[in-house]
């Protein structure tokens, strides 16, 4: 794990899905999956302003394996995830939820309020 390669962010990312999905697996934690690009406003204030928060730092650490994908360089497993997401992902930063087997959860298109975000994490948990 490591810091987000696009972004300064408090929490560590996977830059993989199959490590992600591992980790994920090993300590029964779900995925959350940032979909963005570096040059999008969007995905830069959701990780390093929402993300940030100290509350949902917490809960991301506490129940997820965190993940960033590129669009520019998506991993095949992701490209297969979006593909099946039932909400239509128009904006990035596209936001997964996963399950620790991978299977999706949640998904959201564009830019999440901080209020908005944590309740996604609280539901993708519940779901788990």
């Amino acid at each position: 794990m490591s810091q987000h390669p696009h972004f300064i962010s408090p929490v560590s990312w996977h830059r993989r899905y199959e490590d992600a999905i591992a980790d994920a697996q090993a300590n029964g934690r779900c995925v959350f999956l940032q979909h963005g690009q570096r040059t999008c406003a969007g995905s830069r204030a959701l990780v390093e302003k929402v993300v940030a928060k100290e509350e949902i730092a917490e809960v991301l650490a506490k129940h997820f394996v965190c993940l960033a994908s590129d669009v520019d360089a998506t991993e095949p497993e992701v490209q297969a995830l979006l593909a099946r997401s039932p909400t239509k992902l128009e904006r990035t930063p596209w936001c997964l939820y996963l399950a620790p087997d991978g299977r999706l959860l949640h998904a959201t298109s564009g830019g999440r309020p901080a209020a908005v975000f944590l309740t996604d994490l609280i539901e993708a948990v519940a779901k788990k």
